[in-house]
């Protein structure tokens, strides 16, 4: 039996915000029941491929090849988390099934529900059932690691990079807390570390990976080059989130240099990614992303030069206490609905 993983119930319930360890979890769970039965024993239910016809014979029929069946419903109970939500009729059937019906004891079943609605009844009886159940813990809750938890997670998982701590707790406050976008970000630093076979530092980290900030401030551009008064929603959406401007100056200043510089390599018939990113210093995937929208970049080129003109200005004039910090967003806002 795999460490950590008891002999099943009936229902077991994996829940709540940190989606990386419930889905780590989750694969360890299903690993651990396949090496003790068979690949086939494994049946997981999601928003696509759910049908309750299909369902209820998976838990309640007996199946000639397959005896002992782990069943995973990634939607019940009913979840307030909307990427995660069905109709209420389908959970109500399979739920009273669930609660009315015997479940063969060869059948293990877990839920997945990231946000569980506590109103509901079959909530209710999983709850009751986990505190009479001294023995066992049936709901297990998966919060969102604190700041000294995700500067652990990092230098735990990833030891092979030999980071300081001063270089993890830089790359936790870029990247954020999000531990997917954390995993995939170290595994770029692992692959440049081994393309250029030299130590990582903190230039490295913001040279790249792509942070949080970076991530608005994509997505904004992305929309200044569409939909202006969308990206002007967006603009709103980072100033309640980043307000202090500063904060988000820097890599707005760096992704519109970024954007000018692409365009000038264009004007010279040089598209290629990878020269672009080498020459400048960036990581590959961002100059991609950028090339992958020459034909609106070109069309809005007058309005980019002016953005990139008027943060400079407007940043030079907080600075020398010429404007007050509310005008950044303002400036921005202006230009962007001018064009």
């Amino acid at each position: 039996m795999s460490e950590g993983v008891q002999e099943p119930k009936k229902i077991y319930l994996f829940t709540w915000e940190n989606v990386f360890s419930l889905s780590k979890e989750l694969k360890r769970w299903k690993d651990w029941f396949r090496e003790r039965n068979w690949s086939e024993s494994v049946f997981h239910f999601n928003r696509e491929n759910r049908d309750y016809g299909i369902i209820k014979q998976t838990i309640f029929s007996g199946w000639f090849f397959v005896t002992n069946k782990l069943v995973v419903l990634e939607w019940l109970p009913q979840d307030t988390e909307k990427s995660n939500t069905i109709k209420a009729e389908e959970l109500e059937k399979i739920s009273e099934d669930l609660m009315n019906l015997s479940i063969p004891k060869e059948v293990l079943i877990l839920c997945v529900s990231y946000k569980p609605d506590k109103r509901w009844r079959f909530y209710k009886r999983i709850e009751k059932t986990n505190k009479e159940n001294s023995s066992q813990e049936l709901i297990k809750s998966f919060d969102l690691l604190k700041d000294y938890e995700l500067t652990k997670f990092v230098a735990d998982e990833w030891k092979d990079l030999n980071l300081s701590k001063d270089l993890v707790d830089f790359l936790v406050r870029k990247v954020w807390n999000d531990q997917f976008r954390l995993a995939s970000e170290i595994d770029k630093l692992r692959y440049w570390k081994k393309y250029y076979w030299k130590e990582i530092t903190s230039d490295v980290i913001d040279e790249v990976c792509f942070g949080i900030i970076d991530e608005d401030v994509f997505k904004l551009l992305d929309l200044s080059l569409t939909n202006p008064k969308e990206a002007v929603k967006s603009i709103q959406t980072i100033q309640d989130m980043w307000t202090d401007w500063n904060v988000i100056n820097w890599s707005f200043v760096r992704w519109l240099r970024n954007y000018l510089f692409v365009l000038d390599y264009a004007e010279h018939w040089i598209t290629d990614s990878k020269q672009i990113a080498a020459d400048l210093k960036q990581n590959p995937w961002v100059i991609s992303n950028i090339i992958k929208k020459l034909p609106q970049i070109k069309a809005k080129k007058d309005m980019i030069n002016s953005l990139f003109e008027e943060v400079l200005n407007i940043d030079y004039d907080i600075k020398s206490w010429n404007a007050q910090p509310s005008s950044y967003y303002f400036t921005i806002k202006k230009v962007i609905l001018r064009d």
